[in-house]
């Protein structure tokens, strides 16, 4: 069932965080709404004028009046106003307003009403000439990025994912082609990504081919493997899990004892991703090793195994003996939903030198998974 559009409006209000709201702006929105009835043509005027002179104020200002919830002519006509122009894709973007984990849920609940979100919000990024001056904001960028890749994949979108490509942000770069590849499915197109000097790009390009079974898709990934880089091997044996389940196995536990700690906290991390009980021991070993990365990232991998049911990832059956798989060899295994990974879950939060965890993760740490 489609939610109601003031159902959604209300999500807005009640969630949005409003400490730096303009004082000056919001009485005066209050005065306006005060005497509407006197006078609805003049108030009409003045808050469209206050709308189209700040709308990011605005709508912080309206959500600090509609909180009240009455519901005077002048409260119906500030909710329309909310309703008109898209004035909701703004703030889902602004991190002042929403965390991140807010805005994606509101934008999971306002496409269901508006089917072009995705659009919207990525067109937000392109007003005016920014595009062609390189003055794009780019922590907006990655945030409407991070949101749009949680909505449903469409086409529509991949245009402006290009023109996203063409500036000289690395980590923007990166995330544009995880989710042109998400959506696209365009093994071609990710293949000729595996020649970008930026490691962060190519185990972008092979993340967002995960759950791809196509010819293609495994040939890249066999060959990803033998990348130089850590973040780039280990998103391909990911790919390769998802694919062809344990019979990857040796590999990832191959990375394992990889003279460098950068590969041994990227094999933890894949291992992590296939939520595979049959890691375990693996992982235990890891849970030992010198580096505080690699341990940090062995522990995450672990919690993620246990978890690993709850997630609709493969489990085994029964808590018995570490050395089973949770999949036979050779057996498909579907992908987390999307956003289980995260964005850049291979190339940043994961593969990516995982940061170590506050209490150090000595040596001793137990085992979370047995």
């Amino acid at each position: 069932m489609e939610p109601d559009i003031k159902q959604v409006v209300h999500g807005f209000i009640q969630r949005a965080r409003l400490s730096g709201v303009d004082e000056l702006e919001s009485s005066f929105l209050e005065e306006l709404i005060g005497g509407f009835d006197s006078n609805p043509k003049e108030a009409r005027r003045a808050m469209r004028k206050l709308l189209l002179h700040d709308n990011l104020k605005f709508f912080s200002s309206a959500c600090r009046i509609l909180k009240s919830g009455l519901e005077t002519p002048g409260h119906e006509y500030l909710m329309k106003l909310l309703l008109e122009g898209n004035l909701l894709l703004v703030p889902l973007a602004d991190p002042t307003l929403f965390s991140i984990e807010t805005a994606v849920a509101l934008a999971r609940t306002l496409v269901r009403l508006d089917a072009l979100l995705d659009l919207k919000l990525m067109q937000l990024l392109f007003g005016g000439d920014s595009l062609e001056t390189g003055e794009v904001d780019t922590a907006k960028a990655q945030r409407v990025l991070e949101i749009v890749a949680a909505l449903p994949k469409h086409t529509r979108i991949l245009p402006l994912l290009l023109k996203l490509l063409r500036l000289p942000h690395p980590r923007l770069r990166s995330k544009a082609v995880l989710l042109f590849c998400q959506v696209s499915k365009n093994t071609q197109w990710a293949e000729r990504r595996m020649t970008d000097d930026d490691a962060r790009v190519r185990a972008s390009a092979v993340e967002g081919l995960w759950g791809v079974d196509t010819a293609g898709a495994r040939a890249l990934f066999r060959e990803a493997t033998r990348d130089v880089d850590h973040r780039v091997a280990a998103n391909a044996l990911v790919g390769l899990y998802y694919l062809e389940g344990s019979a990857v196995a040796p590999q990832l536990e191959a990375m394992a004892r990889h003279a460098s700690p950068l590969f041994r906290a990227s094999a933890a991390f894949a291992m992590g991703q296939s939520r595979d009980r049959g890691f375990v021991p693996a992982l235990n070993a890891l849970l030992k090793d010198y580096n505080a990365k690699v341990r940090s990232s062995a522990l995450r991998a672990l919690i993620k195994i246990r978890k690993g049911g709850a997630e609709g990832a493969p489990a085994r059956e029964g808590s018995g003996a570490e050395g089973e798989r949770a999949v036979e060899p050779g057996a498909a295994v579907a992908p987390p939903p999307d956003g289980a990974a995260g964005g850049d879950a291979g190339t940043d939060a994961g593969a990516a030198d995982p940061p170590a965890d506050a209490a150090g993760a000595s040596v001793n740490t137990p085992a979370v998974v047995g």
